[in-house]
């Protein structure tokens, strides 16, 4: 990695936040927040928020930036892999995605697991710069975000302090092996009943492997589709400020 620092500010991002670059192959952006109040003597920790398939960091802070706790430090990058998206009658976008989906199994897997090593360099560069402490770090991810945070969380338990899935889902095959022990970790899941992507089904699945992995895993179902809601955002900072407020005692 090779990650090249772009001291403006990003466009629509909240105030005093800044935006880095990073090469991954591609270009991948990244929106950083420090904390609104940083506690004394204490560095912040730090939670990344990873979007769904087609969206981007801007738009996962304007979705989940109110769940962001006054003394955490947070993170919006954009997937590593940009693709144009074309809709009859709209201007073309550029969406991103996380990793290269593929009925090829092994390519799958071997995707998804680079995925998971370019999202801790991401990390280890976005507590660098923003002074987070590097052993309290954090994850929310929405669609296929969740299936990489939960993956990616499970591939860094010594350092991550709890984690939340969005309407995502989890397969013990993507898992560390042997089994990971996730041992009192607080996990969220939020996953609407009217989603029609990923039924609710799913959600419960996912949240019976991580227990099965020890994580002390929290199953909130709203009467939504395939979205995040204010409501949704409201209730993960509370869950964060509940939970990082334990684990500081």
């Amino acid at each position: 990695m090779t990650p090249e620092a772009d001291a403006q500010t990003g466009g629509s991002a909240a105030a005093g936040s800044t935006t880095l670059r990073f090469e991954f192959g591609s270009n991948s952006r990244c929106l950083l927040q420090p904390a609104r109040a940083p506690r004394a003597a204490e560095r912040a920790p730090l939670i990344v928020f990873l979007h769904g398939q087609g969206q981007s960091g801007e738009r996962q802070q304007r979705w989940m930036g109110a769940a962001v706790p006054d003394h955490f430090a947070a993170a919006f990058p954009d997937g590593f892999l940009p693709y144009e998206i074309r809709k009859p009658g709209k201007p073309v976008r550029i969406g991103h995605g996380w990793y290269l989906y593929s009925a090829d199994r092994p390519a799958f897997l071997a995707s998804l697991r680079e995925a998971v090593a370019r999202v801790w360099q991401l990390v280890d560069r976005a507590c660098e710069e923003l002074g987070a402490d590097p052993q309290r770090i954090w994850f929310a991810g929405f669609s296929q975000g969740a299936y990489l945070t939960h993956t990616t969380a499970l591939h860094g338990l010594d350092r991550v302090q709890g984690w939340i899935g969005q309407a995502g889902a989890f397969r013990a095959d993507y898992a560390p092996e042997p089994a990971p022990n996730a041992s009192g970790k607080p996990v969220l899941l939020q996953h609407g009943t009217l989603d029609e992507a990923l039924p609710l089904v799913q959600a419960e699945a996912t949240a019976d492997l991580l227990r099965s992995f020890g994580a002390d895993v929290e199953l909130a179902t709203h009467e939504v589709k395939h979205v995040i809601t204010p409501a949704m955002a409201t209730e993960a900072r509370a869950w964060l400020e509940r939970h990082s407020a334990r684990l500081s005692d």
